[in-house]
C-alpha cells in the first residue's frame, strides 16, 4: 500500500502537494489516501467507463482542498521516502 500511494503523489504531486509528514497517523485520511490509491489501480486496470476517471479526480480534486485548508505549509509536506518505522511489521 505504501508503494501505491508513493506512485499516486508522484503522479498527482500538485493535488498532493499539501499533504504532511506524519500523514499516516491520521485514521481518516490514512483511509481515504488507501482507497483513493487502490481505486487508482482499479481505473488503469480495468477502468472501462469514462466516468469512472471523472469521478476519482473529482475525489482527488476534494482531497487536495481538504488537504490544502489543513493547511501546514512546505517546511512539514511530505517528500516520498521508505516505509516509515510504524508501517513496519514489528
Amino acid at each position: 500500500m505504501w508503494g501505491q500511494i508513493v506512485a499516486l503523489h508522484g503522479r498527482y504531486p500538485k493535488a498532493l502537494a499539501w499533504l504532511q509528514e506524519g500523514w499516516w497517523n491520521d485514521e481518516e485520511l490514512l483511509e481515504t489516501l488507501c482507497a483513493i490509491a487502490v481505486w487508482r489501480v482499479e481505473v488503469d486496470d480495468a477502468g472501462v467507463d469514462s466516468r469512472e476517471e471523472l469521478a476519482f479526480h473529482l475525489q482527488l480534486r476534494e482531497l487536495s482542498q481538504v488537504l490544502r485548508q489543513v493547511g501546514g505549509g512546505v517546511t512539514k509536506a511530505w517528500k516520498p521516502s521508505a516505509l516509515p518505522d510504524e508501517w513496519r511489521d514489528g
